[in-house]
């Protein structure tokens, strides 16, 4: 059990520290940045849904939902790269995916 922490505080951890340093001025020129955000998006979307049993199917669409915004994110950010959207996307699919993990809905 004491790894299961482990890897909540590094995921906790990696997600403040990752959406801290998106919205500085450096993030708009940082692709790097944005393709590990959209990463840990995905990671915590999918331990998400991999965490949920089989009859809880409401909770599996909400993560992949989470999981599928941090793509979206990332595309939006490819076309526009000072776009907020892009940005707000990949916050809350990072975020969302915190609380949603976290709080074992």
């Amino acid at each position: 059990m004491s790894i299961l922490l482990i890897i909540f505080v590094a995921l906790g951890a990696a997600g403040l520290l990752l959406q801290g340093v998106m919205y500085t001025k450096q993030f708009k020129r940082n692709l790097g940045l944005r393709t590990a955000n959209t990463v840990l998006g995905l990671v915590i979307g999918y331990i998400a849904f991999t965490s949920l049993g089989e009859n809880e199917t409401a909770g599996k669409v909400i993560s992949l939902i989470l999981g599928m915004s941090a793509v979206a994110g990332l595309a939006v950010s490819f076309v526009k790269r000072d776009a907020l959207a892009g940005k707000l996307l990949l916050t809350v699919s990072v975020l969302g995916g915190l609380g949603f993990l976290f709080a074992g809905v």
